[in-house]
């Protein structure tokens, strides 16, 4: 399983853990290892004492007041009044058997068939005991908060180099090329995956310059072209046409405009060095909106679409009419494809510009994937259409939005980001 944890956190408790077992093996062996040392002296010891004992019963040389403090010595035909927990016990030797608040060592063995007992008092020796444990318990205690502090300087001094690299990668502009790390980390941990970093590092630079080449290249070959084609148009719109055939060259002159401002958008949004984009004066949004209406007449006629318009607000956009443009192109382009003898509601206010159609709505499980690259439901669709809308609003900072139900239609909302001049992120 997948552990969420911070490398610090793993460290510590892998720390904490290796030492709180070790101490406790190591008491549980010493608590082990006194009790088992404890129970064969003092068994050896009694049973040898009741050995000696009833080998005086033989030879008629014992004496009761023989004993030492501590001992008794009992024989089963002529002391009644021997405790159950003595008499209770099987012949061999016993160790901490307790009698009340007393413990006692007790052998038992056997003289002319009768049992014999042999006590002794370890009353004294089992309450040291007890105070070893705790003793011991005090000092695991102790040995956890220890290694509980050992544990957090040392992870620090472990996640230091780490840290480190981390702050140095945070500081790396976009910008920075050239710029390499292993340098200054040969001959520690962190220098394989600083090496590592400047080998991706070097094969992302070359693959952002051959996509720079390449769209600093396509960009120029194509405007050229256009702009010889422009200058043509322009050409022939001074000549007297029909009217049919003057909107066909109005047609043709708003197309390769609005080529030309896609290439120009391309361009920006393939940009990483920092420029201001922003124009002096604001876009008439709906006068744009309008004229993308007259490019797709003929469409709408077509697809027998009812346009109905909310123009509520006038929105401050201080920036270069293509980007704009390519956004509502690319939207409204989207809801007349996909509507049929429906309705296209287009709405404008003072922050915000939404497109809702009738349209064939998108399953459900497919809204996450439209704005990726070459996904499309159009058959043949390339996918790139909301794709570069979705790139556009999130580098000026606009908020984007798609709800959709199927067979029911489908809005689009785009929120401006309002500001008096707006300026947004360089490309």
């Amino acid at each position: 399983m997948k552990s969420n944890a911070s490398l610090k956190f793993r460290i510590l408790t892998a720390l904490v853990l290796i030492v709180s077992i070790t101490s406790f093996l190591f008491a549980g062996g010493v608590l082990l290892i006194k009790s088992q040392l404890e129970a064969r002296v003092f068994g050896d010891m009694v049973a040898e004492q009741l050995r000696v004992l009833t080998a005086q019963l033989d030879d008629g040389s014992y004496h009761e007041n023989a004993l030492f403090t501590g001992w008794e010595f009992l024989i089963g035909d002529k002391n009644t009044n021997i405790a159950p927990e003595f008499a209770e016990l099987e012949p061999g030797s016993h160790h901490t058997v307790s009698m009340g608040d007393s413990v006692y060592q007790v052998e038992v063995g056997e003289w002319n068939g009768s049992p014999v007992y042999l006590t002794y008092d370890i009353t004294e020796w089992e309450a040291q005991e007890h105070a070893v444990l705790r003793m011991l318990l005090y000092g695991l205690f102790l040995v956890l908060i220890v290694a509980i502090v050992m544990g957090l300087s040392a992870t620090r001094a472990i996640l230091a180099p780490v840290q480190n690299l981390s702050r140095r990668l945070i500081d790396i502009e976009p910008g920075q090329t050239g710029l390499r790390i292993a340098v200054d980390y040969v001959g520690t941990e962190i220098g394989q995956i600083a090496s590592s970093f400047d080998k991706y590092q070097e094969r992302l630079e070359k693959f952002v310059e051959r996509e720079r080449s390449f769209t600093a290249a396509a960009s120029h070959e194509l405007r050229t072209p256009l702009t010889v084609m422009m200058g043509a148009l322009d050409v022939l719109s001074a000549d007297t046409h029909s009217p049919a055939s003057q909107r066909a060259l109005e047609r043709i002159n708003r197309a390769c405009t609005e080529m030309l401002a896609f290439i120009e958008a391309t361009l920006l949004l393939s940009r990483e060095e920092s420029s201001q984009i922003h124009q002096d004066s604001s876009i008439d949004l709906a006068a744009l909106v309008e004229q993308c209406l007259e490019d797709y007449a003929g469409q709408i006629a077509d697809q027998s679409l009812l346009i109905e318009r909310d123009y509520v607000g006038t929105p401050q956009l201080f920036l270069p009419v293509n980007l704009v443009q390519i956004t509502v192109s690319n939207l409204l382009r989207n809801a007349i494809e996909h509507t049929q003898g429906g309705i296209i509601r287009i709405h404008i206010s003072d922050n915000e510009f939404s497109i809702s159609d009738t349209g064939e709505g998108i399953p459900a499980d497919k809204l996450n994937q439209v704005f990726e690259r070459s996904y499309s439901t159009k058959v043949g669709g390339t996918g790139l259409g909301l794709n570069l809308v979705r790139r556009i609003c999130d580098r000026l900072h606009w908020t984007m939005t798609l709800d959709s139900t199927l067979g029911h239609g489908t809005i689009v909302k785009v929120i401006f980001q309002q500001k008096i001049k707006q300026k947004p992120k360089p490309f």
